[in-house]
């Protein structure tokens, strides 16, 4: 399975401002939730955007099968979220045996931080952005850590203009080298 790094940004790179709201994210009615929903069999997330999204009122995420959603924390306990998988430690071997599966794909739903540890372990197979015409001047980065002077190189699949909203989809395939 293919692990894809799918998340919105604001045009000068960032996935959320500081107090993580999500009230920047320009909607966009041609944006079918469901199918890509659809197209994901596993998702993993950091605790933030778990916590965002389990708010989420429909939440087609929360439809899909117990154990399908990883969620990288270490302060939630997994006996008060039984329908979730929560890992503190080894997430990256974890991954690294989903991708061995055959299925739709794995959706890493958010977490800069998590993307950047994908990346260094060269488990990050493409990276599907929502440019959104905002400018948030502050915030958590697409990406973050990483080793001083690692860069990633990226192939352009495909790129569309939501002509209603100006988001414009991106979608890359992460080439390692």
């Amino acid at each position: 399975m293919h692990l894809r790094y799918n998340v919105a940004q604001s045009l000068d790179g960032f996935i959320a401002p500081r107090d993580e709201s999500t009230h920047w994210i320009v909607p966009d009615e041609a944006i079918d939730f469901y199918a890509l929903h659809a197209s994901f069999d596993y998702y993993i997330m950091g605790r933030r955007t778990w916590d965002v999204m389990s708010t989420l009122k429909p939440n087609p995420c929360l439809k899909k099968p117990p154990g399908s959603i990883i969620v990288i924390s270490r302060t939630l306990k997994q006996e008060d979220h039984p329908n979730i998988t929560i890992l503190r430690d080894g997430y990256i071997d974890v991954i690294r045996q989903l991708k061995e599966r055959h299925g739709k794909g794995i959706w890493l739903m958010g977490g800069g931080w998590l993307a950047g540890e994908c990346l260094e372990a060269k488990l990050l197979d493409g990276v599907d952005v929502a440019v959104m015409p905002v400018l948030l001047r502050d915030g958590f980065k697409l990406v973050e850590g990483g080793s001083g002077g690692s860069c990633y190189k990226l192939d352009l699949q495909s790129l569309d203009r939501l002509s209603s909203s100006g988001i414009l989809m991106t979608n890359y395939q992460v080439v390692y080298e």
